[in-house]
């Protein structure tokens, strides 16, 4: 886990992505993040130990995507958000696996090593479909 949290942290330095890396905050406490100025604070202390892939790429996807601020007011907006989100760190966990030469049968043994949560599955669904039809 700590390879795949090094490449995503290597990912943000290359993109202009300040990462607070927070190891004292509640274990339950959320991670976040901002567009402008481009920048998440992750709780590295997140109880869900095997989450935590998942929970600063989709934060990255928050960052990248630059979702505004009010889809996180209105509730369509914000579930636009979150899809988008997702659906980011998804292809970039992907990616991740692309360049080390990682490959697993399933997108469900995809989702169990980086933490995604059942959920989510249904953008695996989305995303992979999206890929084996490009």
């Amino acid at each position: 886990m700590n390879k795949v949290i090094t490449w995503l942290m290597n990912y943000c330095m290359k993109h202009d992505i300040g990462v607070i890396y927070q190891t004292n905050l509640p274990e339950t406490a959320p991670s976040d993040s901002w567009h402008n100025p481009k920048l998440i604070i992750f709780n590295a202390n997140y109880y869900k130990v095997n989450e935590r892939p998942f929970m600063l790429a989709h934060e990255i996807g928050h960052v990248v995507e630059e979702v505004p601020e009010f889809y996180k007011l209105a509730y369509l907006g914000k579930e636009k958000g979150e899809f988008s989100a997702n659906r980011f760190a998804i292809n970039l966990l992907a990616l991740y696996c692309f360049e080390n030469d990682i490959w697993y049968d399933n997108y469900y043994g995809f989702a169990k090593a980086f933490g995604i949560p059942k959920d989510k599955y249904y953008i695996l669904e989305f995303v992979f479909e999206s890929i084996s039809n490009a």
